[in-house]
């Protein structure tokens, strides 16, 4: 079994509003910059020399096995979107990760991590105070001919749904498609009521379903897992988004404000320690 781990730092943006500034505490766009890479020293089997996992393209790039025929070897890619303002309510896509799923000779990947940082900042404005989120998905290689009469590892018969004549579907499973936090951005437009916006700020995966008892229990899951399955000969892609909403609460008092802070970072600090 393969474990990956998608780990993003997120931003309690609230910080990178400048004290005393003319700023609303309604901020309809945000700059948003997703960069994710693959951590060179988490991806297991090291060396970093085929027929290994070896990484390349500024550690976008994963790629092992030796191929059963002359092709495409199987692999992991990133890509990340470059700064982009986001509306409030608009689901945007920030990265993009797609197994190559072809025939190889082992090793394979066993294990490696993603990390992700996120900048997120009201549009024109820098700075952030970052947390981190982890999203958890196993990974599971499955053998292309289990034999005849023999259901594959999602337990459906060979060349039915995504297990083609080429051979069975590998399996990916993720412990949550979904990470949130919010923040509150103090009235800093002068004179008025003491009024102030929360912001809500939500990952979500898509591509994502829910898959068979089979299929989670091959990948070491509990039944009900959700994930997606990967075609032989296929490049399949589950793209992470980001959304972000407002709504109006009362202002609270900087101490308030601050331990806020803490406690949201505190909380994003707890989720990390639970994987």
């Amino acid at each position: 079994m393969k474990t990956l781990k998608l780990i993003r730092t997120a931003a309690a943006v609230f910080v990178a509003l400048a004290a005393g500034a003319a700023q609303a505490t309604y901020i309809p766009f945000w700059d948003v910059t997703d960069t994710a890479v693959f951590d060179p020293l988490t991806v297991v089997p090291g060396g970093n020399v085929f027929p290994n996992p070896v990484l390349s393209n500024g550690d976008l790039s994963l790629r092992w096995g030796t191929p059963i025929s002359a092709g495409v070897q199987s692999g992991l890619d990133i890509v990340n979107a470059p700064l982009q303002t986001v509306a409030l309510g608009a689901v945007t896509p920030t990265t993009w990760i797609t197994h190559l799923n072809f025939p190889i000779q082992a090793p394979t990947l066993s294990s490696v991590d993603i990390f992700s940082t996120l900048l997120l900042n009201p549009a024109g404005d820098t700075g952030a105070l970052p947390g981190s989120i982890t999203f958890h998905v196993k990974f599971i290689e499955t053998p292309n001919n289990p034999g005849v009469g023999e259901l594959c590892a999602n337990g459906q018969a060979q060349n039915t749904g995504l297990n083609t004549a080429a051979g069975c579907a590998d399996i990916f499973v993720i412990d949550s498609e979904t990470a949130n936090f919010s923040f509150i951005v103090p009235d800093m437009d002068g004179p008025g009521p003491d009024l102030a916006y929360e912001y809500f700020v939500s990952f979500t995966g898509a591509g994502f379903g829910p898959l068979s008892n089979a299929a989670c229990a091959a990948a070491g899951a509990a039944n009900g897992c959700r994930g997606f399955e990967t075609s032989e000969n296929l490049a399949t892609t589950a793209v992470f988004n980001i959304e972000i909403n407002a709504a109006l609460v009362p202002e609270p008092g900087s101490i308030a404000l601050f331990g806020l802070a803490l406690a949201s970072l505190g909380w994003v600090g707890r989720r990390r320690k639970q994987q």
